[in-house]
């Protein structure tokens, strides 16, 4: 599990005291970032990232932007990460990406456990390297009808290494080695500079979970007085967006 204290993060003296400002573009009250124009706020200090390779985020449209850990990534490497929101049974997927099967700059991966998923190393060793990992930022119950849309259906597919998660809303019936979908693009860039490029890793990516700490210490802060009740109320939540999924899913099939 990885800890803030493990970690090579920028100073959070930058935005100590600060408060809510009306975001430019949607008029919105925020604290540091936008997350429906997943743009920073003006003058508020945000680490930059460079990253050893490019990140797509496939986000399902029934995940709140304010939930969601991904857009971490957008604020803290905007120029290399793509957002696509879609709903994989609502004629959503042609908001996403049309990937080509051949790159000169290197392969187009899914993180996604799949059984015929292989390793970052033994994909390197055996296709060349990486050019872009494509995540889905949803539920694990949603994550099987996100995987079949058309664009990314038929990406060859990498797994990590086994990991526990660190996130403070633990999925509903999942336990810890379900990772929040910044945990799995840090595990991932973070592999593929040891094991695909064979460099020392010496905390190049921490400040993606620059924003993650931020929410993890403040839930931390509430547990006693409002952390049961809130991951009671969150998990109920998810139970019931789930079977409305499920439900939309049974009746597309139907037709």
């Amino acid at each position: 599990m990885i800890r803030k204290e493990d970690l090579k993060l920028s100073s959070y003296e930058h935005i100590k005291g600060l408060q809510k400002q009306i975001c430019d573009r949607c008029k919105k009250s925020r604290m540091y970032y936008c997350c429906d124009c997943r743009t920073p706020l003006p003058g508020v200090f945000t680490p930059n990232v460079k990253l050893p390779c490019d990140i797509d985020v496939v986000k399902h449209k029934g995940e709140r932007n304010s939930k969601s850990t991904a857009l971490h990534c957008k604020i803290a490497a905007p120029e290399q990460t793509r957002v696509f929101d879609c709903h994989p049974y609502r004629n959503g997927s042609e908001v996403v990406q049309e990937y080509s099967e051949n790159d000169e700059e290197g392969a187009t991966v899914l993180v996604y456990p799949s059984p015929n998923a292989m390793s970052i190393e033994e994909f390197v060793k055996s296709r060349g390297k990486i050019k872009r990992f494509v995540v889905l930022d949803c539920t694990w119950n949603q994550v099987h009808g996100m995987k079949m849309l058309p664009q990314i259906k038929d990406l060859p597919c990498v797994m990590l290494k086994k990991y526990r998660t660190a996130y403070w809303r633990p999925q509903y019936k999942k336990d810890d080695s379900c990772l929040a979908t910044i945990e799995a693009i840090y595990y991932a860039l973070r592999e593929y500079q040891q094991y695909g490029l064979d460099k020392e890793y010496n905390g190049e990516y921490d400040d993606l979970f620059y924003w993650f700490f931020i929410g993890y210490d403040r839930f931390m802060e509430n547990k006693e007085t409002h952390g049961k009740r809130q991951l009671e109320n969150e998990n109920k939540e998810v139970e019931n967006e789930d079977e409305q999924e499920e439900a939309t899913k049974r009746s597309k099939t139907s037709e």
